[in-house]
């Protein structure tokens, strides 16, 4: 059976062509950590999809997120985004115009492999 990397992608099998040719200058290709990346973005997708279906169905949360931020009351604006059910890190950031969210895959902070920014414009 001859390997064709187009029409069996579940079959992958890295190849080491390039690390044969000596003019190659860089390191192996280790496709790890991009999947992991890959894995946890899918769910700070969901997470943040969670963030946005709880605020835009419930008028009352809305307010009071731009009411606490307003008054920049950090504390109050970081429950209400609790609030919606995520358990991602999310850092909430917010200027007159605008709310930005900020979700955190779940890791230490110094590995964090990848975030997914929201902003969303309010006034």
């Amino acid at each position: 059976m001859h390997y064709y990397p187009n029409y069996y992608p579940n079959y992958y099998q890295p190849y080491s062509y390039y690390r044969q040719n000596n003019d190659y200058p860089y390191p192996p290709v280790n496709i790890e950590q991009f999947q992991k990346s890959l894995e946890a973005y899918q769910q700070l997708i969901k997470d943040g999809e969670v963030v946005l279906h709880q605020l835009r169905s419930s008028p009352d949360l809305m307010y009071r997120l731009m009411y606490h931020a307003q008054a920049g009351n950090d504390a109050e604006v970081d429950k209400i985004i609790k609030e919606t059910g995520v358990t991602t890190v999310v850092e909430t950031s917010y200027t007159p115009t605008s709310v930005t969210f900020t979700l955190y895959a779940e890791a230490p902070v110094q590995s964090r492999c990848c975030t997914l920014s929201m902003n969303l414009r309010w006034g």
